[in-house]
């Protein structure tokens, strides 16, 4: 999922390390949903958002997930249809 993180984050003035603990988790989760990597949880979105005074639909883009794809893509080739 696509989300506007970086840019928000830096407009802020927060670092990777900051965001996560305005939101209770790690720099490393921070980075691994900034660089898509990882889809984090409603409620994880919902803070990331609250932090930056927007909504969830601001901060973060809604499209197909890649995951959804690859899994239709899969029951295809499975069932052969």
């Amino acid at each position: 999922m696509k989300n506007r993180i970086r840019e928000l984050r830096e407009l802020k003035g927060l670092t990777q390390e900051q965001l996560g603990e305005l939101v209770r988790t790690s720099r490393q989760a921070i980075n691994a949903i900034e660089t898509e990597k990882f889809e984090p949880s409603i409620w994880l979105a919902y803070d990331i958002s609250n932090v930056f005074g927007c909504s969830i639909e601001e901060v973060f883009i809604f499209e197909e997930s890649k995951r959804k794809s690859r899994a239709e893509s899969s029951r295809r080739d499975s069932y052969g249809y």
